[in-house]
C-alpha cells in the first residue's frame, strides 16, 4: 500500500516537470529552423540591380530557408543613409549592389553576385541576422534593431517596414513568427492588425505580387497563401507612438505647412516677379485699353503658367535632392545645409534694404537680362500669348526666385511626387497671390496698372525687408530646430 502511495506521489510530481520537458522540447523541435540571413542594399534605377535583384528574387522563391533584409536606397532615399553604417561595422563600401552574411562574406556588383551567391548561402551561419552595429542570433533579435525602412523576403512573403513605431514584445514575435514560421501554422493563428489591400511591390528589374495583406503597427505583412482572423491593432483609448526609437536619422525631418508657408510668403514678395507681371499687364492695356476682361484672361492665363512651370521645376528640383541623397550621406547634413542657405538669402535680402541696388545678386533680376524680357513681353497682346509668355518668362525668373523653392525641394525630398505634390501646389498658389490680388485690382479698376508700378518701385526695399526678415527667421529655425 506505501509503495502504491509513493508512486502516485511520484507520479505526480514528476508529471509537470515531464509536461514542461517535452513541451519545451516540442518547442524547440518546432523553431529548431536553420534560417540563412542576408542584407542587400540595391536601388530602382541602377541597372546593376535590376539585373542582381531578380536573380536574388529567384533564389528567394526556390530556397526556403533563405531570407533577404532589403534596403532599397534610390526611391526610399530615407534608406541611403543607413549604407554608411553599415560600412562601417562590416566594411561593405558605399555602392550597390551589395549583399552579405558577415564581414568576411560579402559580394559588391552583379557578376560577383550571380556567380557566388549560392555558394556563400550555404557556407553562412544560419540564424544570424546583420544589424548596423553587429551580428545578432535570431533568438535574441528585436525588428527594433534595424534602421530605416526595410523589406524582408523569405519565399512567398514580404514584411515591410513602413512608420517608425514602438512595437509591443507581441507585435515583434508576431512579425518575426511571420518571417519565420510555416505560413499555413501562422495564418490558423488569430493575429493583432487590419487586413488591407495588398501593394505591389516594386525591385529593381520587376515586381511582386501578394494576395494577402495584413498592417500591424507600422509593418506591412504581405503573404500568397490562406487569410488570417485577425484582432485589433490598436486597443481602445491606446495611442500609437512614431518615431520613438532613438537612433540618429531614423525618422525624417517633419514637414512642416509654418515652415513651407513661411518660404511662399518670402517669396511672394519678391519684386522680381511682380515686375514681369506688370510689364506684361502694360503691354496688354497698351494694346487693348478698354477691354478688361482681356485684361483679367490674360493675367490669368500668365499665372496659370508661372505655377504650371513652377510645379515641374519643383520636381525636378527634388529628383536632384533625392540623387544626390542617394550616392552620398548628404542627408546628415542636409537639413541645416538648407537652413543654412536660406540665413543667407535672408540677410542678402535685408543688405537690399539697407543699400539697395537693382539687379541683386539672388534677390533681384540681373539687369543685362531685363531689356530681353522687356521686348518679348512688349508683344504680347492676348491670353494666348500671355500662357506663353508665363511659360518662356519662368526662365528669367528663376535666378531672383529660385534660392527659397530650392530649399523647399530639398525638405520635400523624402517624399515621392505623389505626396510632394500638395506642398508645391500650396507654396505656388501663395507665391503667385499677390500677382492674383493685382490682377483683380486692375480689373475692377480700383488701381491703374501705373499706379501700382510707382507703389511697387516707392516700396522696393521695404518688400526685401519682409522677405529678408521671413527668410532669415526660418533659416534659423531650421538650423537650430526650434520647429
Amino acid at each position: 500500500m506505501k509503495n502504491i502511495f509513493k508512486k502516485t506521489v511520484y507520479s505526480l510530481f514528476l508529471l509537470p516537470i515531464l509536461l514542461l520537458f517535452f513541451s519545451n522540447s516540442s518547442y524547440a523541435q518546432d523553431n529548431n529552423i536553420e534560417l540563412k540571413f542576408a542584407t542587400y542594399f540595391t536601388g530602382i534605377g541602377c541597372p546593376h540591380c535590376s539585373v542582381t535583384s531578380p536573380f536574388i528574387k529567384d533564389i528567394i522563391e526556390e530556397d526556403s530557408n533563405f531570407v533577404v533584409i532589403e534596403y532599397e536606397v534610390y526611391e526610399e532615399t530615407r534608406n541611403a543613409t543607413f549604407i554608411s553604417q553599415y560600412d562601417d561595422t562590416y566594411g561593405i563600401g558605399l555602392g550597390i549592389p551589395v549583399i552579405f552574411f558577415d564581414k568576411d562574406s560579402l559580394l559588391a556588383g552583379d557578376t560577383t553576385i550571380e556567380n557566388n551567391l549560392q555558394l556563400q548561402i550555404l557556407q553562412s551561419e544560419p540564424n544570424i541576422i546583420q544589424t548596423p552595429d553587429q551580428l545578432v542570433k535570431l533568438e535574441n533579435f528585436l525588428l527594433s534593431q534595424l534602421n530605416g525602412f526595410p523589406r524582408i523576403y523569405r519565399k512567398d512573403r514580404v514584411a515591410i517596414r513602413t512608420n517608425i513605431r514602438n512595437l509591443t514584445d507581441a507585435q515583434n514575435d508576431q512579425i518575426l513568427s511571420f518571417i519565420t514560421s510555416d505560413l499555413t501554422e501562422w495564418a490558423a493563428i488569430k493575429q493583432e492588425g487590419e487586413i488591407v489591400t495588398p501593394e505591389v511591390v516594386k525591385y529593381p528589374g520587376g515586381s511582386a505580387t501578394y494576395e494577402h495583406a495584413l498592417s500591424v503597427n507600422g509593418w506591412l505583412l504581405q503573404w500568397n497563401g490562406e487569410l488570417v482572423q485577425t484582432k485589433p491593432e490598436v486597443g481602445e483609448g491606446e495611442d500609437v507612438e512614431y518615431c520613438e526609437i532613438e537612433e540618429e536619422n531614423v525618422c525624417p525631418e517633419p514637414i512642416s505647412m509654418t515652415k513651407i508657408l513661411g518660404l511662399a510668403l518670402a517669396d511672394s514678395v519678391n519684386p522680381c516677379a511682380i515686375s514681369v507681371l506688370l510689364l506684361m499687364l502694360v503691354a496688354i492695356t497698351t494694346y487693348n485699353p478698354k477691354n478688361r476682361k482681356q485684361i483679367l484672361f490674360s493675367a490669368g492665363a500668365f499665372i496659370l503658367a508661372v505655377v504650371v512651370m513652377y510645379m515641374l521645376y519643383g520636381f525636378l528640383i527634388i529628383k536632384a535632392f533625392q540623387f544626390l541623397q542617394s550616392i552620398t550621406v548628404i542627408k546628415n547634413y542636409l537639413y541645416k545645409g538648407l537652413g543654412l542657405v536660406a540665413l543667407i538669402l535672408g540677410l542678402l535680402e535685408i543688405k537690399d534694404f539697407v543699400k539697395y541696388k537693382p539687379g541683386g545678386v539672388g534677390t533681384e533680376m540681373p539687369m543685362f537680362l531685363r531689356p530681353k524680357v522687356q521686348n518679348i513681353i512688349s508683344k504680347i497682346t492676348s491670353p494666348v500669348g500671355a500662357f506663353s509668355l508665363g511659360l518662356f518668362v519662368t526662365l528669367f525668373l528663376l535666378p531672383c526666385t529660385i534660392g527659397p523653392y530650392v530649399i523647399l525641394g530639398g525638405m520635400l525630398s523624402t517624399l515621392d511626387y505623389l505626396k510632394a505634390s500638395p506642398y508645391l501646389l500650396a507654396y505656388n498658389l501663395i507665391f503667385v497671390l499677390p500677382m492674383i490680388v493685382i490682377s483683380f485690382v486692375v480689373y475692377f479698376g480700383t488701381k491703374n496698372i501705373e499706379d501700382i508700378s510707382d507703389w511697387k518701385n516707392d516700396n522696393v526695399r521695404k518688400m526685401h525687408l519682409i522677405s529678408g526678415i521671413l527668410m532669415s527667421m526660418l533659416g534659423i529655425v531650421m538650423i537650430f530646430g526650434l520647429l
